[in-house]
């Protein structure tokens, strides 16, 4: 059971309503984003987790995260980059590892769609693997038709170059390699290929066009979106501008380039043809001889650099080693100053310390000699009084005597005295007593 016969199976007879999908299939910097900004305008349903816009890019890309995100690893798991100009292998497009990545870009699809009848994909990076892409598309049974916006390459070098300082020459060839898969593996759906310039000086009629040549019928039309597009479409965000006479004198723009956008130019104003269509396959068959004899040169040159890029990586390793260990010794240095430091302010610390516990034992000293000497004149003012005290006790006691003598003596002299003046009265009371 195929794996469209096994989606069938689980989901059963649902609704028969046809389902289609805008895939905008352009190489980077070419006006993906404002085709999609265009679509978006006029009824079909964006992704719902939008990338966001950029320093170079501020009013959106339209393209969904997770499916950018899925895109990457593919191109990573296939040995490739967005960068890469060289084609994709096809048998790993058609191996197991590719087939590990149909169920999460299918559930991505779903998730981020829902069952919306119209919505449009868009991602530069699906140019590289389309027919991958289309075939997951078939097997949800939604139908695919193509846009293809075509933009000097000169133009889409120049933005390279200030955005991602890419060389214009690895941007030409980038360039090449997208627009002629996204030709030619949309072949056999309907499509429209529109130039960048006509789809900035009138929108209008590139949209009704594209319609037309499609046969789809847009939502909403447009009149009813040149509201919205106003916002979004602005000539002045168109920076890099360069005529087809710039980009046949530019001298990294080779033959193979130059035929390329003649071409698709025809493509765009005249219409699609089948000798406009062997033309290109003439341009894409010399394309990828080329790339594969240059392919073998840049082979052999990625593995020179792989070798380079691990002996410099080795050398970093040990230069980070160095650093490191230079570094650990410095902060091993820091810490021992640090601790020196401290121990040197800890030091002053305890001289300080020292000298201000010598200071106070030098007052105390002082002091106590001051106590000593208060004592010691405090003891001989004591012995002074004491021998005074002794004087005065003998001055006393000589005064005393010399008291008591004088009170015998008075007593003595007043006794004579009034024996002497009473002898009269003692002889008158004698007499009177007899």
């Amino acid at each position: 059971m195929n794996p469209r016969e096994r989606l069938t199976a689980a989901k059963g007879e649902i609704a028969s309503e046809p389902r289609t999908a805008i895939l905008v299939l352009g190489m980077h910097r070419s006006g993906t984003s404002a085709l999609g900004a265009l679509v978006a305008a006029h009824g079909a349903t964006p992704p719902k987790h939008l990338l966001p816009g950029s320093l170079h890019n501020p009013k959106g890309h339209w393209e969904s995260t997770p499916l950018t995100i899925a895109d990457d690893h593919l191109l990573t798991a296939a040995a490739s980059s967005w960068q890469d100009w060289l084609p994709l292998d096809r048998q790993w497009l058609q191996s197991p590892a590719a087939e590990r990545f149909r169920p999460m870009m299918t559930a991505i699809i779903a998730s981020e769609f829902g069952d919306a009848p119209l919505f449009f994909v868009k991602d530069p990076r699906i140019c590289r693997f389309l027919p991958f892409i289309a075939s997951i598309l078939a097997d949800l049974r939604i139908d695919p038709i193509a846009f293809l916006p075509v933009r000097n390459p000169l133009e889409v070098a120049c933005s390279l170059q200030e955005r991602d300082q890419m060389a214009p020459p690895t941007a030409f060839m980038l360039w090449l390699r997208h627009v002629l898969e996204a030709e030619h593996h949309s072949r056999h759906m309907p499509r429209c290929i529109l130039r960048h310039e006509d789809l900035l000086s009138d929108w209008r009629h590139q949209m009704d066009r594209a319609a037309r040549e499609t046969g789809i019928v847009w939502p909403v039309t447009s009149d009813h979106a040149d509201a919205a597009i106003a916002e979004f479409l602005d000539k002045d965000l168109h920076h890099q501008r360069a005529s087809v006479a710039d980009l046949q004198n530019h001298p990294d723009a080779t033959p193979l380039v130059r035929s390329a956008y003649a071409i698709l130019r025809s493509m765009a104003s005249e219409g699609d043809s089948q000798d406009l269509r062997d033309q290109l396959d003439t341009v894409r068959a010399t394309f990828d001889e080329s790339c594969d004899v240059v392919g073998k040169a840049v082979a052999a040159g990625n593995l020179a650099a792989k070798r380079l890029h691990g002996e410099l990586g080795k050398g970093i390793v040990e230069r980070d080693a160095i650093a490191d260990a230079q570094q650990a010794l410095i902060r091993d240095r820091d810490s021992f100053m640090a601790e020196r430091d401290a121990l040197a302010h800890a030091q002053q610390d305890l001289i300080q310390a020292r000298d201000s516990f010598m200071a106070e034992r030098d007052a105390l000293a002082h002091a106590q000699q001051d106590l000593i000497q208060a004592r010691d004149s405090f003891m001989a003012e004591r012995d002074a009084l004491a021998l005074g005290q002794d004087g005065l006790v003998a001055e006393r006691s000589a005064l005393a005597r010399i008291r008591d003598d004088l009170v015998a003596e008075r007593d003595a002299a007043l006794a004579s005295r009034r024996w002497r003046l009473t002898g009269p009265l003692r002889w008158v009371s004698s007499i009177r007593r007899r």
